[in-house]
């Protein structure tokens, strides 16, 4: 009995005693999104939730910034006005990468962005991926949508296959986890979750999807509130705090940039005092190459006023895989509480690769083989090709011919098969099984048309 009065003193002591750890939200350096960032550090702080020899703190009070960011940046807005121009001049292959940008860029500050551009500049996406033979990704897109705006009605114009996979995402999302969220704020503050009105603060919103979602709290008097939360399947809270205010006792966040110098010591030495803390975790992710992100972070202790930086780890730009090098950092975190082991001498550059700016890491649009007169959508899908005139004979040797405008334009009206020549609207999704010689292709096609009376058996296309 005694043996197990020690043993429970000991876990209570060992508990007692755990180092209290606050980690600051982490820049987000040039290439990254803040939506990737933020993907990561929730990563990260479940693997540190792990440690029962840490206690994760809750981060105090700051300070808005002096000249808070005002709208969508500059960029951001010329690259969705560029994807929709060339959306709607049927460039799908310059449509695409823009639109990624744009919406990567409103998602960036949940504060200012704008959900009727964005569902406007998915469903975009979602159609111009779909005609570039991607469908992989234009079914992600149009889950996403069902995901973020439930309420979405797909426009007027888009022909019914598109519709079909619309509802097949939103059946998706359906069957995935669900969460709360609770949003707590000053009286008389609005609160929204992906541009939806939820009301006065507070709010509890049940069953929201699993998935990163923005959310945005206004005040009473023009001040605005933005935070990306991750739901899991479980309660998310957000406290929202306009600071900025004269007279505020919020401490100013402190953030790197590519040096860790004493002006960054100051501020988290004063951060981790507001948090009641020992120890601080300091940030910044940013792109290293076309495909990857880097997270270079920095540990600093209260009572040796002194940091010291930890390895930078790496991971792929979509935030998929990085649950090992969460881990990975998590476990240097712990070690590092354990035993700080020799400050680093300040001041430390953090970046130590070339940053690298990519709007997109879309692949390269494809190329047109006029000859053969077939747009090869992929260079490694199988048979994702957009043909230009298309000719469809039915079993008793009719034929429409199916011109470029036509395939292009959902809303195109329909015309007679004695008017081919006109164009008939069709969508050509998917094709399959292609074999390509002497110019032309044969296989099976997707294409959403009305006809005038039925037709059955086989369908065969050839170029015109």
């Amino acid at each position: 009995m005694s043996r197990f009065i020690l043993a429970g003193l000991a876990l209570v002591s060992f508990v007692a005693h755990a180092d209290k750890v606050v980690v600051a939200p982490f820049s987000t350096g040039e290439g990254a999104t803040d939506v990737a960032t933020s993907k990561f550090q929730n990563l990260l702080g479940d693997e540190l939730k792990k440690d029962s020899s840490l206690e994760l703190l809750a981060r105090p009070q700051t300070r808005a910034p002096v000249s808070p960011k005002k709208g969508p940046s500059a960029e951001t807005v010329a690259a969705l006005k560029a994807g929709k121009q060339a959306y709607d001049e049927l460039k799908f292959d310059e449509a695409v990468p823009h639109l990624k940008t744009g919406i990567a860029g409103m998602l960036a500050d949940p504060a200012s962005a704008d959900f009727e551009v964005i569902s406007d500049s998915l469903i975009k996406l979602a159609a111009g991926a779909f005609r570039m033979g991607e469908e992989k990704e234009a079914k992600a897109t149009l889950y996403e949508l069902a995901r973020l705006v439930p309420s979405f009605e797909m426009p007027a114009g888009f022909p019914p296959v598109f519709q079909k996979e619309f509802e097949k995402a939103k059946k998706r999302v359906d069957k995935q986890p669900r969460g709360q969220l609770v949003i707590e704020a000053p009286p008389g503050s609005t609160a929204y979750i992906d541009g939806r009105d939820l009301g006065l603060v507070p709010v509890t919103e049940e069953n929201v999807s699993a998935g990163i979602h923005y959310v945005r709290v206004d005040g009473g008097k023009g001040q605005v509130y933005g935070e990306v939360v991750d739901v899991k399947g479980q309660q998310v809270k957000v406290k929202a705090t306009y600071g900025g205010a004269a007279g505020s006792t919020g401490v100013e966040l402190p953030k790197i940039d590519t040096v860790l110098d004493d002006a960054v010591a100051v501020k988290t030495a004063a951060y981790t005092r507001a948090a009641q803390a020992e120890w601080a975790l300091i940030g910044v992710v940013y792109r290293s190459s076309d495909a990857q992100l880097t997270c270079a972070a920095a540990l600093f202790s209260l009572k040796k006023q002194a940091f010291v930086a930890l390895k930078p780890v790496a991971f792929d730009a979509d935030v998929l895989t990085a649950n090992t090098e969460a881990f990975k950092l998590a476990q240097e975190i712990s070690q590092r509480v354990a035993n700080l082991g020799t400050p680093s001498t300040l001041p430390v550059t953090m970046v130590t690769k070339a940053q690298v700016a990519i709007a997109s890491t879309s692949p390269p649009a494809p190329e047109r083989d006029r000859g053969d007169d077939v747009q090869i959508a992929a260079p490694k899908r199988r048979g994702a090709l957009v043909p230009k005139p298309v000719e469809v004979r039915a079993l008793d040797g009719q034929s429409t011919v199916l011109d470029d405008g036509a395939l292009a334009r959902p809303d195109a009206s329909t015309t007679k098969p004695a008017e081919a020549s006109k164009g008939v609207p069709a969508w050509v999704w998917v094709v399959t099984g292609i074999a390509v010689a002497a110019g032309a292709g044969v296989g099976g096609y997707f294409v959403v048309r009305e006809v005038t009376r039925p037709v059955t058996g086989t369908v065969t296309a050839s170029w015109q």
